[in-house]
């Protein structure tokens, strides 16, 4: 095990306690300190994902006011969001606020870079922008919903003389919408903010059969709700990571029940029920099975506008270890042009949910073998 990684065990130990102890920093008995910080679920298509960060801002839950933004910090920096993948934390920044329960945090994106040098060596072509395994850079267009600040809700109380911790976990796998020939790349945030008082842990190492490791494996952590309004729903997925040259990962979770997930091209899906506790981490292994993938054809048409997009959600049912079946997502990608995309699956009956803003959402069955294809088609 790495020293970094040892390092950030005992971090996240350290986080938990932080949401809930004293601190002297605060500057007057009515108010307490809060910390944000940002985090990523890497994405393996590209090299580097860059956002530029104007500034952090919360609003407390008795301000219905638009204009009753707090700001925490402002922060202007573009950040690769792979630099902090497999716990790395990048501070935002902290500032003395009143106590009070909040409802609301922003994340105010820049319109223009900062000036330091990019992977490449090269000034920032763009405020948001990704680098693809080629060493191409697109831009990354932000739909006109955003412009005006990515708004989170999520509750959490400042306490007098405390000392609160925010994580933003951006998910850069699920946000960046690529668009293939027609160069239409779009910025579509998906994120979660954690709360460091709830907040509990989860590493472990994916293997093969023969005992190798597997890097690049994708680890999620999941909730099923056969409640939910909209089959888009049914499934959250609160956190997210590739395991690292060694085969391990480490997530950060609200504590509780999920089902951790494991999917890898080249394999069966892997999953299991786990139940954790706030300020301890929790060891689960997985090895994966080698299978034959078929293919998934996905042909979508009457994406016009801007901000179009179209998500493909793929779904499986499996015991995780249980006695009852669940359902979970092994894998879900987002699309922004017309086209026809190919999805690697090993064979397996699957749900595929497309749903998008101006799509009303579809379920399809489909049953994949090896070396098959499948098809389906997605119009706006």
């Amino acid at each position: 095990m790495t020293r970094r990684f040892i390092s950030i065990l005992a971090a996240l130990a350290l986080l938990a306690v932080a949401g809930c102890n004293s601190s002297s920093s605060s500057s007057s008995s009515g108010a307490g300190d809060l910390n944000v910080s940002l985090t990523d679920a890497p994405a393996s298509a590209y090299k580097a994902v860059y956002i530029s960060v104007n500034q952090v801002e919360v609003k407390q839950s008795s301000n219905d006011d638009d204009n009753g933004w707090q700001v925490v910090e402002i922060v202007n920096e573009t950040i690769n969001l792979l630099d902090l993948s497999g716990g790395i934390l990048k501070d935002l920044g902290t500032r003395n606020l009143p106590a009070a329960t909040y409802n609301q945090l922003r994340l105010r994106l820049a319109i223009a870079p900062d000036a330091e040098k990019n992977i490449l060596g090269t000034d920032h072509p763009f405020a948001n922008y990704v680098i693809d395994s080629n060493d191409d850079v697109h831009e990354l267009k932000v739909p006109s919903g955003y412009q005006s600040g990515i708004k989170l809700v999520k509750q959490f109380t400042i306490e007098a003389a405390g000392l609160t911790k925010l994580i933003i976990d951006f998910n850069a796998m699920k946000s960046v919408v690529e668009a293939g020939s027609s160069g239409k790349w779009l910025l579509k945030p998906v994120i979660q903010v954690i709360d460091t008082v709830t907040l509990a842990g989860v590493q472990g190492s994916v293997t093969d059969t023969p005992g190798s490791d597997q890097q690049g494996a994708l680890v999620t952590a999941q909730t099923y709700s056969a409640a939910a309004t909209l089959p888009e729903d049914e499934i959250t997925v609160h956190a997210g990571t590739l395991t690292d040259n060694r085969g391990s990962y480490l997530l950060r979770v609200p504590a509780g029940e999920e089902t951790l997930v494991v999917f890898k091209e080249g394999f069966l899906p892997a999953c299991q029920r786990i139940s954790t506790v706030t300020g301890t981490t929790l060891t689960e292994d997985f090895t994966l099975t080698a299978a034959t993938s078929g293919t998934l054809s996905v042909t979508i048409t009457g994406l016009t506008a801007i901000d179009d997009s179209v998500t493909i959600s793929v779904r499986k049912s499996g015991l995780c270890g249980g006695s009852l079946s669940t359902l979970y997502e092994m894998t879900a990608q987002s699309f922004a042009a017309d086209g026809i995309y190919l999805i690697a699956l090993p064979p397996g009956t699957y749900s595929i949910v497309a749903s998008g803003e101006n799509l009303t959402t579809v379920t399809y069955v489909r049953t994949l073998t090896s070396n098959a294809t499948e098809t389906i088609s997605v119009s706006l």
